[in-house]
Order: C-alpha cells, then sequence, then structure tokens
C-alpha cells in the first residue's frame, strides 16, 4: 500500500512539473479562451526602440493553480514524513492518503497552463476524460461530469457508473475545496468532501470526508469516515472518525467552523456522531498516538 501511494504522488509530483515549467502545447483547444491583448502600435517609421517599451509585467505573487496548494501541502508533509513513517514501523495510512486528493486537482491546471482568466476545457491528461477550469483573479473552479465507460479501479468503480467532481480553490485565502460523488442505478454509492486551507503562520490545516455503501468485496455495508490534519514544522495533529452514515454525511466546513484546532475537531467529530478511531501528534520528535 505504501508504494502504491509514493507512485501516486510521483504523478501528482509530475503533474504540477509540467503546469510549474509552462508545459507544451494542449492539444485540446479551450471552449471560451480568454481575452488577448491587441498588440502595441509600431510608431511610424519602422520597428520601436526599446527605450519605448513598456516594462515586463513582474511575475503574480501568491498562489496561481490548484498545484500551489499541493506543492504548499507537501513541502510541509516533507518535514514530518521522517517521523510519520517511523511510527512503529509503518505510517499510518490515514495520515498519508489525504494529500492524495491533489491527484485529481492538479490535472485541471494543465488545461490552463498560462494561468489565464476565463473558461477552459479539455481532456484531464491523467484521467483521459473532460474536464473544466475557470479562472478569476481571485478564485479557480474546477469539474467534470461523466458517466463511465469501462470498469476502474475496486467496487465503487464500474461501467455505467456517473462521476462527478467540483471544486474550487480561494486563491488569496489559500483555501482549497474539492467534492467528488458516484451514482449507480440513479443511487448514491460513494462520495468525498475534502477542504485544505493554509494558516497565517503558514501551517495548514484539512478535513477530508468519505462515505459509501459498499465494502472491498462489494457487499452491502455503509459506513464513512473522517480525517482532521494539521500539518505544519514539526507538528502533524491528527483526529480520525468513523461512522455509519454513509454518502449522506454532513460534511463540515472550515467556513462554518473556522481554522479548527485538534481539540475543537475532536469535540465536533463526536458531537456529530464519529466514533473516535485514533488522535495524536508529534511529541518530543516522535509520533504518538493519544492514549
Amino acid at each position: 500500500m505504501g508504494k502504491k501511494i509514493v507512485g501516486l504522488f510521483a504523478l501528482v509530483c509530475a503533474s504540477v512539473g509540467l503546469t510549474a515549467c509552462g508545459g507544451g502545447d494542449s492539444s485540446q483547444k479551450p471552449a471560451a479562451p480568454a481575452a488577448t491583448a491587441a498588440p502595441a502600435a509600431q510608431p511610424a517609421g519602422g520597428a520601436a526602440r526599446t527605450a519605448d517599451k513598456p516594462p515586463a509585467a513582474p511575475a503574480k505573487a501568491g498562489f496561481q493553480q490548484i498545484g500551489d496548494m499541493f506543492n504548499a501541502w507537501n513541502a510541509l508533509y516533507k518535514q514530518n514524513e521522517k517521523v510519520i513513517n517511523a511510527y512503529e514501523g509503518m505510517p499510518i495510512l490515514e495520515l498519508v492518503t489525504p494529500g492524495t486528493t491533489f491527484i485529481a486537482g492538479v490535472q485541471y491546471d494543465m488545461l490552463n497552463l498560462g494561468h489565464k482568466d476565463g473558461r477552459f476545457e479539455g481532456v484531464l491528461p491523467l484521467a483521459g476524460y473532460q474536464g473544466f477550469i475557470e479562472k478569476t483573479p481571485s478564485k479557480i473552479t474546477f469539474g467534470s461530469d461523466r458517466v463511465r465507460d469501462k470498469d476502474g479501479f475496486g467496487q465503487l468503480a464500474k461501467a455505467g457508473d456517473h462521476d462527478v467532481d467540483t471544486g474550487s480553490l480561494d486563491l488569496d485565502q489559500k483555501y482549497y475545496i474539492a467534492e467528488n460523488s458516484t451514482e449507480r442505478a440513479g443511487k448514491k454509492i460513494s462520495r468525498g468532501h475534502n477542504e485544505f486551507k493554509m494558516l497565517g503562520d503558514g501551517s495548514m490545516i484539512c478535513l477530508v470526508f468519505s462515505g459509501q455503501t459498499l465494502n472491498a468485496r462489494g457487499d452491502a455495508e455503509t459506513s464513512d469516515s473522517v480525517i482532521y490534519l494539521h500539518n505544519g514544522k514539526n507538528q502533524f495533529d491528527f483526529v480520525v472518525g468513523k461512522g455509519k452514515t454513509g454518502p449522506a454525511f454532513t460534511a463540515l466546513s472550515f467556513a462554518d467552523k473556522g481554522d479548527l484546532t485538534k481539540d475543537a475537531a475532536l469535540d465536533l467529530f463526536k458531537a456529530s456522531g464519529y466514533t473516535i478511531d485514533k488522535s495524536g501528534g508529534i511529541k518530543d520528535g516522535k509520533l504518538a498516538v493519544d492514549k
């Protein structure tokens, strides 16, 4: 399982690397390309002198794409990775998997390599199906809606399933939200809700909800889970809760609950009906699970 997760992160890093360096020309043309400025008029008598040209616009500061959010999370995670992996010889799975939500998200950046304002559509390079991304100066929204034409991996991905992904990134608040769901025969069989937010001190918090109506064998079994993480320098607080609501879970949001601490997350999860499976954090340089 650990090797599979590393492989998935490698795919994300490859995607982020392409977007960061500008990549190549997309084979998909945007449905509504952003307007481009008309070329400046040349003065009479020949080409403009260098001195007459306006200075180049400075590079934009702050987040410009989904990959920036992933890079920020991953940079913090790498600082704590050695401690996380050293816990009883194997990392706790719920501490590793939340970052994999960006595997889907960073693909949308590749539909708009220039980070221009406007709406762009095309085939997502890793997933192979149509998606869109729309950017304004302060926000990115993205998504896809498709019916599977063949089986995927596991019992929750079969031909004919209706998959919907939606998401947004507030570029000013550095606040990322992604939601996904799968319907089969008109009934929702799985759903996920993920939130990542950067705090003023540079640390980041996340909430990851997932619910399904089938177990790994494909048998009917309604379950859901929630994970809270606070990822910072020498800090990796976590709370994991388990429930039996399934895809109909009510997602808690930083937008409503504020910038949650570990203790606040514990209280909220309990109040929401979850059974606390585990909690803990880094203490004295080691990952510790609360007793």
